[in-house]
């Protein structure tokens, strides 16, 4: 494998990160400051979880102690702005732990989290959710009656613009046993469906062998879950396999089918096996269900690889075929035949369903997007500026036509904050620093992206009573989009043209439509209107419509052409000598009307002639009535009668 060459991001754009101490800079309106929603106190934990939904609106969900107790919070995510936080689980008097959050489309939203019944060994998972139109969220619901401690339960949860959702989790039964090999525990990897309004467990264990034991807990290999579009999921988890190696697994599920396993790791490189295991796991969906596996591979000193990589392998849209089976890891840590020299960090990944991907890869103090699609990885591009001094371990989510929202944890000693990067459909990037109003060290980063490239980030900042729970967001343009005039020339009255609907994640689109660069109509909210061709006047002109969003963003559509021609054609009739007359037919100048369809011409004297330009011969003297009858491709029509003499 060749290595790669890294590629630093222009000049301009890494000068508009803030210096440290967070000096004021030129304020991108796609990349938002970011606002302290909690805190400072000594009784903040930390953020647990945030999450986007396709038309903007999201939540952050996070942990405080209140009255000595470990209590869950939301913060809801609604018209560009962080609502106050709301506590969601009302009523219980012991700690929680474990929250996680959900969002569809319409404000909904889901959380679920662990309730420590005193400290017992049989706690309780437990949901509530808020519907699209309401303020607050219902009281919460038991959801699974027996998750043993609860502890390690790395929960992940994922919900669909529809409301769908899917929460995937670990219970530990023992750890501890002389019939447990070494780096092990006894546990399942459980999956639940939210259908808008009930839960339901699915099945068995998503596990591919539900004796086989589990790898020893950590903040990196818990499962993973990803919806799609259409009610549908992936999931994905670590488990040994059967000489106890951890590998990826996957499955997709279907409603509340589950799809059988896929393995997603190799077991041997290059003709060797691979006796080391992945100890880390990202996943993500698309919309149509094409899937991306991230994860890091620990090396092995006999095999192929003495180095740690970070790999990736993809499976096809659930509507291709193929559906079913992976297409084969590649590297994307740009480390050549045996990996980098240099420290991996972690691994993220984001795709869309054109089959393209992004991979977000920390490298030594490095933040490194890797772009790539089915067929290939491209060439690594570095997000950060250069100036952490720790694993920035970045977040990346591909948005459409290859725009890009990423995040990562700055660290520069003294001073810390979260880079923010967005790299719009037209390529021009933009990139920023945030921090809290306190500053102080980053923790807990969490980043949730939509599929039209905006981004929700929270993150705890700040330590003992100076901590900090800290949001911000990232607003992508609107999306492109066409315009739909009549197809060719056309020479009605009044022209209805359409466009497609552009979207965008900040909402609140206005249109306005433009030809040959004028405005003729603004303020637009529905997506037809008719033209006046009186206002137009005849000719070949170019038409767009300007998509503006609530942020104040815009994206001008694909360039079209409207074709009005509503003049007929004209003709000229000149004498020549010796008896001889011409006529010349003309439609104007030829890219601006439709051009000439017939020309008749019955020239007086009992004969016909045809064509743009003619010429005739008259036998005899006399008086002659000339008659050119004329249309044009769109239908115009005139008729030209001229009498002459002939001398």
């Amino acid at each position: 494998m060749r290595p790669f060459a890294f590629r630093r991001l222009p000049a301009p754009v890494l000068a508009s990160v803030l210096a440290l101490g967070f000096a004021a800079a030129p304020v991108h309106a796609t990349i938002n400051a970011a606002s302290t929603l909690d805190g400072p106190s000594a009784d903040v934990i930390g953020v647990d979880g945030v999450a986007m939904s396709e038309d903007g609106t999201g939540g952050l969900v996070y942990s405080k102690r209140v009255d000595g107790r470990v209590h869950v919070f939301v913060s809801r995510y609604v018209g560009r702005r962080w609502q106050p936080p709301q506590r969601v689980d009302l009523g219980q008097r012991f700690d929680s732990s474990w929250p996680a959050i959900g969002a569809g489309d319409g404000g909904r939203l889901v959380v679920t989290w662990i309730h420590q019944y005193g400290g017992g060994v049989q706690n309780r998972m437990f949901s509530a959710s808020l519907d699209p139109g309401a303020n607050s969220f219902q009281a919460p619901i038991a959801i699974d009656l027996d998750v043993r401690e609860g502890l390690d339960a790395a929960p992940s949860l994922s919900m669909g613009p529809g409301g769908v959702a899917y929460l995937a989790y670990r219970v530990v039964y023992q750890r501890q046993s002389p019939t447990l090999p070494p780096d092990t525990v006894d546990a399942d990897i459980r999956l639940q469906r939210y259908s808008g309004s009930f839960w339901s467990q699915l099945g068995q264990p998503v596990d591919r062998i539900q004796s086989q034991p589990q790898t020893t807990p950590t903040d990196l290999n818990g499962p993973q879950v990803r919806s799609d579009g259409n009610g549908n999921a992936v999931v994905a988890w670590i488990e040994p396999d059967d000489q106890l190696i951890p590998r990826v697994y996957a499955r997709r599920v279907f409603g509340q089918v589950l799809g059988n396993v896929l393995p997603a790791s190799p077991t041997e490189v290059d003709g060797k096996p691979l006796r080391s295991g992945a100890d880390q796991v990202a996943l993500a969906v698309a919309p149509f269900g094409e899937t991306i596996v991230g994860f890091r591979q620990q090396p092995d000193a006999q095999g192929s690889w003495t180095r740690p990589r970070l790999l990736v392998n993809m499976l096809p849209s659930s509507l291709a075929e193929g559906a079913g089976t992976f297409l084969g890891f590649r590297a994307v840590d740009g480390g050549g035949a045996d990996g980098p020299a240099g420290t991996l960090g972690t691994v993220n990944v984001s795709v869309d369903d054109g089959g393209s991907f992004d991979a977000g890869v920390s490298l030594d103090t490095q933040a490194l997007d890797v772009p790539g699609d089915e067929g290939a990885v491209g060439t690594p591009s570095r997000l950060d500026d250069g100036s952490a001094r720790s694993a920035p371990n970045p977040f990346v989510a591909r948005g459409t036509e290859g725009s890009l929202a990423a995040a990562w944890t700055v660290d520069q000693g003294s001073s810390a904050g979260v880079g923010l990067f967005e790299r719009r459909a037209d390529g021009t990037p933009f990139q920023r620093i945030v921090s809290g109003a306190r500053g102080g060290a980053v923790s807990g980063l969490r980043f949730s992206g939509s599929p039209l490239g905006s981004a929700l980030v929270g993150f705890l900042q700040g330590r003992e009573d100076g901590k900090q729970i800290v949001a911000a967001s990232i607003d992508a343009p609107p999306s492109g989009f066409m315009v739909y005039p009549p197809l060719g020339w056309t020479r009605a009255r009044t022209i209805p043209i359409s466009w497609d609907r552009a979207h965008s994640a900040s909402g609140g689109i206005r249109y306005a439509v433009q030809v040959d660069g004028e405005e003729i109509a603004t303020g637009l909210t529905a997506l037809t209107r008719t033209l006046r061709a009186a206002e137009l006047g005849d000719g070949n002109h170019e038409l767009t419509v300007v998509a503006t969003d609530a942020a104040e963003q815009t994206t001008t559509s694909i360039v079209t052409r409207l074709k009005l021609d509503r003049s007929a054609p004209v003709a000229r009739v000149r004498a020549l000598r010796r008896r001889r007359l011409r006529t010349t037919v003309s439609d104007g100048v030829r890219s601006e009307s439709s051009g000439l369809a017939s020309v008749a011409i019955a020239w007086g004297d009992g004969t016909r002639g045809r064509g743009r330009s003619a010429t005739h011969r008259y036998r005899r003297r006399g008086r002659y009535t000339v008659r050119v009858t004329m249309r044009d491709k769109v239908g115009n029509r005139r008729t030209l009668v001229r009498k002459v003499v002939v001398r």
